[in-house]
Formats: C-alpha cells, sequence, structure tokens
C-alpha cells in the first residue's frame, strides 16, 4: 500500500513538473490583459498621440477589405512606416503593414485584416518608424 502511495506521488511530481511552464504561461496569459485606453484607435477621427496624428477612412475595418490608413508624422524622415497589429481578443498572430510617404509628407498604406470566427475583434499594436513608436488599435467587425 505504501508503494502505491509513492508511485502515485511520484507520478504526480513528474507530470507536475512536465506541464509546469504550460500551467504558468497559462495562467499569466489570464492575467495579462492590456488596456486598450492606451492605444490611439483608428477611426475617421483624427487620433493625436506625441505629435503624431493616425486617421482612417472609416470607423470600422471589415475582414479581407482595405482599410485605407493615413499618419501625419512630421519629426520622421523616413520614406516608410510599419504598422505591427495582433488580435486583442484571440491570438490570430501578427500581421505587418507598410505605410509610404506621400508628397505632403504624410503617410499612408491600406491594412486589411484577416478573417476571425468572431463577429467583431479589436486588434493593437503599434506604427514605428524604426527608431520610435506609438500605440494604436483598429476595430474590426463583419
Amino acid at each position: 500500500m505504501l508503494s502505491v502511495a509513492k508511485l502515485l506521488l511520484l507520478i504526480i511530481a513528474v507530470g507536475t513538473g512536465f506541464f509546469a511552464n504550460d500551467i504558468l504561461h497559462w495562467f499569466n496569459a489570464k492575467n495579462d490583459k492590456i488596456s486598450l485606453d492606451e492605444y490611439c484607435l483608428i477611426t475617421t477621427y483624427a487620433c493625436t498621440q506625441d505629435h503624431k496624428t493616425v486617421q482612417a477612412d472609416k470607423d470600422t475595418s471589415q475582414p479581407l477589405v482595405p482599410t485605407v490608413v493615413e499618419v501625419d508624422w512630421p519629426e520622421s524622415s523616413n520614406e516608410q512606416l510599419l504598422i505591427s497589429l495582433q488580435g486583442y481578443e484571440m491570438d490570430m498572430g501578427q500581421v505587418v503593414f507598410k505605410l509610404d510617404k506621400n508628397s505632403d509628407g504624410k503617410f499612408s498604406g491600406q491594412v486589411i485584416l484577416p478573417v476571425c470566427t468572431t463577429e467583431a475583434m479589436t486588434w493593437y499594436g503599434t506604427i514605428t518608424d524604426g527608431e520610435t513608436a506609438f500605440k494604436t488599435s483598429i476595430r474590426m467587425e463583419r
């Protein structure tokens, strides 16, 4: 009887050790939800953060339908910016889009978000010129 208890405890200890990283990751993912309040939402209304302004041609994006995004970044000397986004409600990987500089000094490009299984989703991330970045988000609905 004592050896059965020892064997059971050994199996539990080995199993716990084997899955410890997955268990910790699962608990941390539940507790590490970010606040979207600090992210500049891309809509038809200009959103300004640190003298940088971002605006879109529509308030909500649709899956696989281009949304034109325009950024006014006066202190950037680069010819392009990168938008890097990831899903807030579910993990769908990371998408990156390029914005090119126009003749008027603003950056513009298209954002085409992938299809999601939910009716609506928020994508959040950064717009960067390679040196500095600011936080942004975009709402997608079917």
